[in-house]
């Protein structure tokens, strides 16, 4: 596999972890959230059934962000040095 299939691939990774999200200012303005994934989502089911960070989908909220860090870091890792 060359490293523009495995890039392409770890693109892939990242989109299949992400979601859309803005922030709108008080302005109105609306600015793109970058980096923001699933993991959110489930950080907010786990508060909104008991203490946060006690169920199920808090663990797997870490689990996910650590692998989105780690998916990154493989993209960087393959990208061109100076």
């Amino acid at each position: 596999m060359s490293d523009k299939d495995a890039t392409a691939h770890l693109d892939a990774a990242i989109a299949a972890l992400s979601l859309e999200a803005w922030n709108v200012g008080p302005d109105g303005h609306e600015e793109r959230i970058s980096h923001f994934t699933i993991a959110e989502d489930l950080k907010r089911v786990d508060g909104a059934i008991g203490p946060a960070g006690e169920s199920m989908f808090a663990r797997l909220a870490d689990a996910i962000e650590e692998a989105y860090v780690e998916i990154l870091a493989a993209k960087r890792s393959l990208e061109p040095k100076p």
